[in-house]
Parts: structure tokens; sequence; C-alpha cells
């Protein structure tokens, strides 16, 4: 905003702000997410998606006002 425009309404600072994690999984993998850790206690089988739930996709926003 302009600086004029946050004078007017007495803010001297204005941030606003986002984030988004795991936003979305470009790729040809067919389970749910290829970064799980689904493992057993079975050396063998190190890696291997045993239907486990996707990491949650989280998203942060904020104001930072200073008058």
């Amino acid at each position: 905003m302009p600086a004029k425009v946050l004078s007017r309404i007495k803010i001297s600072t204005l941030r606003v702000f986002g984030t988004v994690n795991n936003l979305a999984t470009l790729t040809n993998y067919t389970g749910y997410d290829p970064d799980v850790t689904a493992r057993r206690s079975d050396p063998l089988t190190p890696g291997v998606d045993f239907a486990a739930y996707p990491r949650s996709r989280t998203w942060v926003f904020g104001v930072n006002v200073t008058f």
C-alpha cells in the first residue's frame, strides 16, 4: 500500500505474508506420497509404501502491523 494511505490510517508498517508446505506432488508415483516413511521392522523392505497416510498440507497466513 502507498505510504500516503498508511499514514492516513496511522500505520507505520504493514506486512502481509503466506506460506504453503507440501502443496503438490509432481510425479508418476501411484501412491499417496512418495516421501512417506512407512517402514516395517523388516530391513528387507526399506521405504516400501504400506498405504500410510500422506504428509499433511499446511497453509500459513499472517499480517504484521505497526502503529
